[in-house]
């Protein structure tokens, strides 16, 4: 049987069987659609591993990156019956997936587990909030790159690992995704990222020729104060 990985508030053995008899596992490869805007929005997801990006597509056709999810995170939750935005896998990923009705009858009985649910909702507005204000008050190319890496380290502890006063991790996006998701040009951030690894107070250490990072915690202190 399939164990669910994500931390679950306290449940008895009958409450954790039935939760896992709903359970769906679903395996999904790096750079695919979960679901697509516009598709029925009849199903949870709890991320067990992997980052989710939550996708956008406007009239004129662009789509916008407006969300990043991560272990342990819930998504499905809506008012609407069909999602207004596509859920994609930046990484590989793995997922409980559990049927909306009978989910929500389960959550009715257990609120703590609701409860678990609704502050993972309230996270997610707060990293909105931040990520407005990161986009609202970074006019300068290089402080956008700079909070954004910041906000990855912020994010993917458990995916990083630390050494002395240096976190490494993954960044599990293209410059050309990362400059989607920045409203900046593929040219630019890649400048930023030369920039960035040339400089003394810079925040990584390793970035041109690799997609890991290494964020030193004296530049994520440098850079905090300004977000």
């Amino acid at each position: 049987m399939y164990e669910h990985h994500a931390p679950l508030p306290p449940l008895d053995n009958e409450a954790r069987a039935e939760l896992l008899r709903l359970c769906r596992r679903k395996v999904v490869p790096a750079h695919h659609a979960i679901f697509r805007d516009g598709d029925r929005a009849d199903h949870y997801y709890n991320i067990t591993s992997g980052i989710v990006k939550l996708v956008k597509t406007l009239a004129d056709g662009h789509q916008h990156i407006v969300g990043l999810l991560y272990a342990s995170d819930f998504m499905g939750q809506s008012l609407k019956r069909h999602h207004t935005y596509a859920a994609e896998s930046a990484t590989d990923v793995d997922l409980c997936v559990y049927p909306k009705d009978p989910f929500e009858q389960f959550l009715k009985t257990h609120p703590e587990l609701e409860r678990q649910i609704f502050h993972a909702t309230i996270r997610e507005l707060e990293l909105c909030r931040d990520w407005g204000l990161l986009l609202g008050r970074k006019k300068c190319s290089y402080e956008r790159v700079a909070g954004f890496l910041l906000m990855m380290a912020r994010r993917v502890p458990r995916e990083g690992a630390l050494q002395g006063n240096y976190v490494h991790f993954e960044l599990p996006f293209t410059r050309a995704e990362m400059a989607d998701y920045l409203g900046l040009t593929f040219e630019t951030v890649s400048r930023q990222f030369s920039k960035l690894k040339k400089s003394r107070s810079s925040p990584c250490s390793q970035a041109a020729t690799s997609s890991f990072l290494i964020l030193s915690f004296s530049a994520r202190s440098s850079i905090e104060t300004g977000l």
